[in-house]
């Protein structure tokens, strides 16, 4: 309880103190789309086991629809942050059981696929390789926690006198960057099996949201193919192409060879497995993300 009223006291980060129409509005849209539950800041004490965290608002870059780099506001939960009383200076990242978590092992992602990418031009040097990205929006949001660990991820609105109860993933929990990769390494793996699987067709069996998709890049007319080094390792090579994962980034590529359906499998596998374990399982389940169905 002491912890609490010290963080009630001392309120958010600099950031969000400074910024408190972005901390409304991005706070508004976890509420509007169900990732966190809203209740008054004066009715805190009364909930048991309740924890809070400052907020900052980080800036950062990203890209629009046309490629350009544009400016972007993300919401940082500080659950590493200390206060000096009631748990002798403990904060709710340093309670986590880190022998409890997931290894994760996406780090080294991008180097392995281009290992692969470098291994596949090796073995078929006249064939064109084409690649695919896939983006998994607001992916934390889209994972539940535990009620017990939600209460420990509430956060304030000290202008509108508003605590916000998170109920999903938060970016600033020591647990979850494990959380997430136990799932996103499933898509994954799935991914690999898919299109290893000789039985899948995939003009038979995709998600629905692949026919919005553009047509694949054709290749261009009288450009060289680039010629591999040798490389200094093995690497296996799948005649069916793979994908890898970087956190919420799926990306994949495949040798476009004569008599495969090898691009129609790429561009469809990730989006298949993402629809069969994430999609709304009843029919009067709302979608979270109206403007992007399953979350792409």
């Amino acid at each position: 309880m002491s912890d609490l009223q010290e963080a009630l006291a001392r309120g958010n980060h600099k950031g969000a103190k400074e910024k408190p129409e972005v901390l409304k509005k991005l706070g508004i849209k976890d509420v509007n789309y169900g990732f966190a539950l809203p209740v008054p800041l004066a009715k805190l004490p009364r909930i048991p086991g309740i924890c809070l965290a400052p907020v900052n608002i980080a800036p950062q870059n990203t890209i629009n629809e046309h490629g350009n780099i544009i400016a972007k506001d993300r919401l940082t939960h500080d659950q590493s942050f200390k206060f000096g009383s009631g748990t002798s200076g403990t904060s709710v990242n340093s309670r986590t059981k880190e022998e409890s978590l997931l290894p994760c092992i996406f780090g080294q992602a991008f180097r392995r696929h281009i290992l692969q990418v470098v291994a596949t031009r090796l073995k078929f040097p006249d064939a064109n390789i084409l690649g695919v990205k896939i983006d998994i929006k607001s992916a934390y949001r889209r994972m539940h926690i535990a009620f017990e660990t939600a209460l420990r991820s509430t956060l304030q609105f000290e202008e509108e006198e508003i605590a916000v109860i998170v109920l999903r993933l938060t970016f600033g929990g020591k647990a979850c960057p494990s959380e997430w990769g136990a799932a996103s390494e499933i898509f994954c793996d799935l991914t690999n099996a898919l299109l290893n699987d000789p039985s899948w067709d995939p003009e038979e069996l995709y998600n629905p949201q692949s026919d919005e998709l553009p047509e694949a890049a054709s290749p261009m007319e009288g450009v060289e193919l680039g010629q591999a080094r040798e490389l200094a390792i093995e690497v296996p090579v799948s005649d069916v192409g793979s994908t890898d994962v970087y956190i919420d980034d799926f990306f994949g590529f495949a040798a476009d060879l004569p008599g495969t359906d090898n691009v129609r499998q790429l561009e469809r596998a990730c989006l298949l497995i993402l629809h069969a374990l994430a999609r709304p399982k009843h029919p009067n389940e709302p979608r979270t993300h109206p403007t992007a169905p399953n979350g792409l």
